[in-house]
């Protein structure tokens, strides 16, 4: 027996903050993703991290498993420690794959408060595009963005979002239904005392000028969206800033299991 989970990482996320006095964030599911594999045909726990391993133990508790014959392998697309959502990825793909071996239906808002008892989560595993709560893992609503493609940007180094626990200063009074050019751009610029990133305001005012979208950027993570219709935008960037690495591009999708 063989079964694939693949579960989006992030382009950080479309915005994050404080709705009545409980966090919130809104995902940002890309075409990039973690793949688990699960088999009979080998033995153990590869490329496993400890979160991963410790999801995987959380899940057979949960279900009340305790004799477990496959084995399992983790294989990445995404970078860690950049906000690109790559635990969250793993662990969920982790837990569905789980339960998929055992016959076991796990909702996506059931792994979600799963995922939470690990981290703050991101939820590019529930399907479309939602606001959650990172740190209880409850899902509070589906929004609506436009597809389009992201470039990705990376400030350079790495953030410990364990440490950051996905903090944010921006203040909302709603969770809209559709997520807006100046909302993304005004929850991106509330983290600024949070996780700096220099020239933001810069890169934000050149790329909308340039005809981008909108921009945002990882609030516990690295790196910053460019969203764009067409690829001069990017090209733009790139000569203009020296000091931010172009990564990749890639689509905007809903999110979910794959």
């Amino acid at each position: 027996m063989q079964i694939k989970v693949k579960v989006p990482g992030s382009c950080g996320e479309l915005a994050q903050g404080i709705y009545k006095c409980e966090p919130f964030l809104i995902t940002c599911p890309i075409d990039i993703f973690s793949t688990v594999t699960l088999s009979d045909e080998f033995n153990g726990l590869i490329n496993f991290g400890w979160k991963s391993k410790k999801m995987f133990d959380i899940t057979l508790n949960y279900i009340g498993c305790k004799n477990f014959k496959f084995g399992m392998k983790i294989d990445s697309q995404l970078p860690t420690s950049k906000g690109m959502a790559s635990s969250s990825a793993d662990i969920a793909a982790v837990a569905k794959a789980v339960s998929l071996a055992l016959n076991v239906n796990l909702t996506a808002a059931e792994i979600c408060k799963l995922a939470a008892q690990i981290e703050p989560t991101d939820a590019t595993f529930v399907e479309g595009i939602v606001a959650m709560n990172p740190i209880t893992g409850q899902i509070l609503k589906q929004v609506k963005f436009k597809n389009c493609q992201v470039a990705i940007f990376d400030f350079g180094g790495t953030v410990n979002t364990l440490e950051m626990q996905r903090r944010s200063n921006f203040q909302n009074n709603e969770l809209p239904d559709i997520i807006t050019p100046q909302l993304m751009i005004q929850s991106a610029l509330a983290n600024q005392d949070i996780l700096f990133k220099p020239q933001i305001n810069e890169i934000i005012n050149f790329a909308m000028n340039e005809g981008a979208l909108s921009v945002n950027t990882a609030h516990s993570g690295t790196v910053i969206g460019i969203f764009f219709d067409d690829m001069s935008v990017v090209d733009s960037v790139v000569k203009r800033f020296k000091h931010i690495k172009l990564l990749k591009t890639a689509n905007v999708i809903n999110g979910g299991f794959y």
